[in-house]
């Protein structure tokens, strides 16, 4: 073999042997620098006056007699302190660390403050989707606004459960009555939501043109009457992960001048009542950190929904939606966040148009376009949002709060940076709409505030890719 030859052969085989070997020999070397431990020897829990102590413990990670990482503890606890405030009846909450029995032992010590339980919170709610629509295209009118009682008994069996009872009278009105257990179950994996409800309204938007809604009112009838029957059983076999299953009845009824002169394809076909079962279900994973306000950590949602379970059924339709969500925390001041969301309808044949719903309802919304509506069969949604922290505090309110779990009040604000992209695809109620089947784009700054942990409130001046622009508030009371 030529001398040549054979060094380039040796030196092939030492740079492959060096390959092979390289992160076998810094395997090693890691695994000789293996994480200390510490042994969880005793947890207490402390200020649960109501709260069952066993509700606080199957919402941790660990649990007595096993093994944290020593470099990891702290990180793992404040995890899991907001993982207590996510049940959202504490207004405090904070896992401390004493020595325990032996060196590489400790003892977690949980300190909570239970919130306000019961909320008997008036309601002055607006009939319009959103705050923006109701100032500006109804003139902030006080007539359009809704009254009542809401009334919340969270923790009612000291197990996370919630007792809800709505009285509302003015616009429209409505009556509901609704519960929520998070634990049916000892291990607390299996939980149950239900509820009832009956509303009707003098006023409905009857048919979208020029992607704004055309209502009619009449005082002397009713123009919509609705009855929603749900029940709701969860399944929640990991912390982060959960199941839910949903049977729904809804009974809907509107008036011969909307269902036989105005728009016949509410409903389609002239009709006038809509009646029909569903069955939805959800899978979700949640690895949020802070659930009303996440910095940090993701969540994706998965759901298929199908209205009209009998052949008899008024509505006969499939949907399925996903969402996914990311946040990136850069630092302790600096967070990007990303929310996507699509959904799409069978069978493609023309649904009735009060089940043609897209963007601009509830969450599903391209900022910027508050004021129209964009129907369809499918649609897409991406936001894109900056937060930068620029004041964290807490403020003593003193006598002038009268409920005592609420005299201090942490308060975050951050500036806001967002820019959304959205799509609907309508193929069969587009020609008097020309929003649908185009791209929509929103942009600009905002102002976040959050205080309480759970409740924000949110100043944004957003345009869109009309030249539109304007100012826009949105509240969360957390409730």
């Amino acid at each position: 073999m030529p001398l040549n030859r054979t060094i380039s052969f040796s030196l092939n085989f030492k740079i492959l042997a060096l390959v092979i070997l390289y992160p076998l020999v810094m395997a090693g070397q890691a695994d000789s620098i293996s994480p200390t431990y510490v042994v969880i020897e005793k947890i207490t829990v402390e200020g649960d006056k109501k709260t069952k102590t066993g509700t606080i413990l199957m919402e941790l990670e660990f649990a007595e007699g096993e093994y944290l990482r020593s470099d990891a503890l702290s990180e793992t606890l404040e995890r899991n302190r907001l993982r207590l405030m996510n049940l959202g009846i504490f207004s405090e909450a904070s896992i401390t660390v004493t020595g325990g029995i032996k060196k590489d032992h400790i003892v977690l010590v949980i300190k909570v403050s239970e919130g306000w339980y019961i909320f008997p919170v008036p309601i002055l709610t607006l009939s319009d989707r959103n705050f923006n629509v109701w100032w500006k295209e109804f003139n902030h009118s006080f007539k359009r606004v809704n009254y009542g009682i809401d009334w919340s008994q969270l923790n009612l069996t000291g197990r996370a459960d919630a007792l809800k009872a709505i009285a509302q009278f003015g616009y429209t009105n409505r009556y509901e009555l609704a519960y929520r257990s998070p634990g049916l179950n000892k291990d607390r994996t299996l939980g149950l939501e239900t509820s009832l409800s009956y509303s009707r309204a003098h006023e409905l938007p009857y048919q979208t043109i020029g992607n704004k809604l055309k209502f009619l009112k009449v005082r002397e009838e009713w123009q919509l009457k609705q009855i929603v029957a749900s029940v709701t059983l969860i399944s929640r076999p990991k912390l982060f992960k959960s199941q839910a299953f949903t049977l729904e009845y809804r009974d809907n009824e509107i008036s011969d001048t909307v269902a036989h002169v105005l728009n016949p394809d509410y409903y389609l076909n002239g009709r006038k009542r809509q009646r029909h079962f569903s069955a939805v279900y959800s899978l979700s994973f949640d690895y949020r950190d802070i659930r009303p306000y996440p910095l940090k950590g993701w969540r994706a949602v998965f759901e298929v929904r199908k209205n009209g379970l009998l052949p008899s059924d008024d509505l006969q339709l499939f949907r399925a939606f996903a969402e996914l969500a990311k946040y990136f925390s850069f630092n302790k001041w600096l967070s990007l966040e990303l929310v996507g969301k699509v959904r799409t309808s069978l069978p493609r044949r023309k649904p009735p148009q009060s089940n043609n719903q897209a963007l601009g309802y509830g969450g599903n919304l391209v900022r910027g376009y508050d004021y129209y509506v964009v129907d369809g069969l499918d649609f897409g949604v991406l936001r894109t949002s900056w937060h930068l922290r620029i004041f964290e505090g807490q403020f003593q309110l003193g006598k002038y709060m009268p409920i005592k779990a609420y005299r201090k009040m942490p308060l975050k604000v951050y500036l806001a940076f967002n820019n959304d992209l959205g799509w609907a695809n309508d193929p069969h109620y587009a020609a008097n709409n020309p929003l649908t089947n185009r791209l929509l784009y929103g942009y600009g700054p905002g102002l976040d505030l959050v205080a309480y942990y759970d409740k924000s409130v949110r100043f944004e001046w957003t345009w869109n890719d009309l030249g539109e622009g304007g100012f826009f508030l949105r509240i969360n009371t957390g409730l």
